[in-house]
């Protein structure tokens, strides 16, 4: 019987589409903030901002605080202010994680060999 010997694509050089399909993966990933790691990408922010922007009318208020499930599903309770500020902590980190994935990305395209998909979905590797 004939073995065929199939190499891993996650261990061959990334093509440019996968860096960029990676990236961007990466680029709406949770963000931690000093109130937890919240979901980050536009269905979270569309939820959040609502919340905000109509807090006080929420009928889940409890003792002036809302309940909000972070990224690994557990529950903090947050005043208006605190959501706020959870909020402008997600954008300013998500858009200087933005930054450091678009100039990576140009990095890993122009590399050679390019790093492995394998590589690229650790975020962590683009943040080093």
């Amino acid at each position: 019987m004939k073995r065929s010997l199939h190499l891993n694509p996650d261990n061959k050089p990334a093509t440019w589409e996968q860096i960029r399909d990676i990236r961007d993966a990466h680029e709406l990933s949770p963000v931690t903030t000093s109130y937890g790691t919240f979901d980050a990408d536009e269905k979270a922010e569309y939820r959040l901002t609502q919340a905000i922007d109509t807090f006080g009318s929420l009928p889940t208020l409890q003792n002036g605080k809302l309940g909000w499930k972070l990224a690994d599903n557990t529950i903090v309770q947050l005043s208006h202010s605190e959501l706020v500020n959870a909020y402008q902590q997600i954008k300013t980190n998500r858009a200087i994680r933005a930054a450091v994935l678009h100039a990576k990305a140009e990095q890993f395209r122009v590399a050679d060999p390019a790093p492995t998909p394998a590589q690229l979905k650790q975020l962590d590797f683009w943040l080093t």
